[in-house]
């Protein structure tokens, strides 16, 4: 049997809610010559099942179930380590596609032999309003399109609209840190894409849930570390490997580099200890303060 042309990888951890909109949403595609793998990274709940089940209806789909949870970053470099298509589409297991993604961004793919192509898509907010994400990039401007989509506030620098050549791929190092994961992988992937085509259409619906990992206040050191370190090697990859001056990344660079250092939560944890130092006669008060310390920061 010949390899696919195109393999899709979705890490799967704790989304028994969402696993089977996004997997019929790919089953579905009407491009068909692609394999789905899929990456359990030790999911608490009945997704590993779930995903079991999808594996025996249809023989696309191929199922991984770590023995250790190491995060996203770890899980999509299991899926591609485990793939065999000539171009790579990351899927995160809560979202959906339009049934006619992948035709659309594997035609244009080969039509002129691009190394990525990429397209917009539907962001679903908080509130649950759809909002048509623009995420065009100069093609021949490697320096804006960093400064637009890793350092710029938006939700530009994802994985998961695009559609690579393996061989960009085989370039890259993956973080054991989440949060920033997908920026510092996208400048990588921007940096070795030399031929990158659009598509300007929404085919991707990215959803934002509260409940997620990302927005977990119980992981506020986790997230401030990750951010950290992540964006030090996007500095490092920029500065030492490809010899890229980073000031040329300003005034953007500074303004995510203030954004991230005020998320430290010894920032916050420093300044409530000044706080409470301070001669306040009402004892309720502080002690209720205390309370909101101990409860955001788990202080001793």
């Amino acid at each position: 049997m010949n390899n696919p042309k195109v393999s899709i990888i979705v890490p799967v951890y704790n989304v028994e809610k969402y696993i089977h909109k996004c997997l019929d949403s790919i089953i579905k595609q009407t491009f068909t010559d692609f394999e789905c793998i899929i990456v359990d990274d030790c999911s608490p709940d009945n997704c590993p099942e779930i995903c079991d089940e999808y594996a025996k209806q249809d023989s696309r789909i191929k199922v991984i179930h770590k023995t250790e949870n190491e995060g996203l970053p770890y899980a999509r470099k299991t899926g591609f380590e485990n793939s065999c298509g000539d171009y790579i589409l990351n899927i995160d297991s809560d979202d959906f596609i339009e049934f006619q993604m992948i035709e659309k961004l594997y035609l244009h793919a080969i039509s002129n032999n691009y190394d990525m192509v990429y397209c917009d898509f539907f962001y679903y907010n908080i509130s649950n309003n759809i909002i048509y994400i623009k995420t065009q990039l100069d093609p021949n401007n490697y320096i804006l399109n960093i400064k637009h989509t890793i350092f710029e506030l938006n939700r530009n620098g994802v994985v998961w609209n695009k559609i690579i050549k393996r061989t960009i791929y085989e370039n890259l190092e993956f973080p054991k840190d989440m949060y920033a994961e997908d920026k510092y992988i996208s400048t990588q992937i921007l940096y070795f894409s030399k031929n990158i085509g659009y598509i300007n259409e929404a085919l991707y619906h990215y959803q934002y849930h509260q409940e997620s990992l990302m927005n977990d206040p119980k992981l506020i050191y986790k997230r401030y570390f990750g951010l950290n370190n992540n964006y030090n090697k996007i500095l490092s990859f920029l500065g030492n490997k490809v010899g890229i001056d980073v000031s040329v990344f300003e005034p953007e660079l500074s303004k995510r580099l203030k954004f991230i250092k005020n998320m430290n939560p010894w920032y916050y944890k420093n300044f409530i200890k000044k706080l409470l130092r301070i001669d306040i006669p009402c004892k309720k008060w502080r002690i209720f303060i205390k309370n909101i310390f101990k409860t955001l920061f788990h202080a001793e």
